[in-house]
C-alpha cells in the first residue's frame, strides 16, 4: 500500500502522486485548442466548430478545477484515503458553486 507522499519515477524525475496528477491536469487542456486552430484554417462547418468549441470550454473548465484540486493535495500529510476525500470534497464544492452561479446568471441573462 502506498501513501500520497510515495515517490513515483516518471521519466527519470521523482514525482509524488499529487504532483503527477496536477501536471496531468495542466497539460490535458491543450488538445482542443489545436483542433480549433485546424478547424479555423480549414473553414469547417460552423455547427461542427461550435460543438467542438463547447467541448473545449467544458474540457478547460474541468482541467482548471482538477488542477486546483490536485495542487491542494501536494504535501498533504494524510494517506491516499485522506487525499482522495479532500479532492472529492473540493471538486464537489467547486462543481456545485459553479452550477449555481451558472443558473443564477442564466436566469438573469
Amino acid at each position: 500500500f502506498f501513501t500520497a507522499q510515495d515517490l513515483l519515477p516518471v521519466g527519470g524525475v521523482a514525482m509524488s502522486l499529487p504532483e503527477a496528477l496536477t501536471f496531468g491536469a495542466l497539460i490535458s487542456a491543450t488538445d482542443p485548442v489545436t483542433t480549433l486552430a485546424v478547424f479555423e484554417e480549414l473553414s469547417v462547418d460552423p455547427h461542427l466548430f461550435s460543438v467542438v468549441f463547447g467541448e473545449s470550454v467544458l474540457n478547460d473548465a474541468v482541467s482548471i478545477v482538477l488542477f486546483h484540486t490536485f495542487a491542494k493535495c501536494i504535501g498533504h500529510p494524510g494517506g491516499v484515503a485522506s487525499v482522495a476525500l479532500q479532492a472529492l470534497a473540493d471538486f464537489v464544492y467547486i462543481f456545485v458553486g459553479s452550477a449555481l452561479a451558472g443558473l443564477l446568471f442564466g436566469c438573469f441573462a
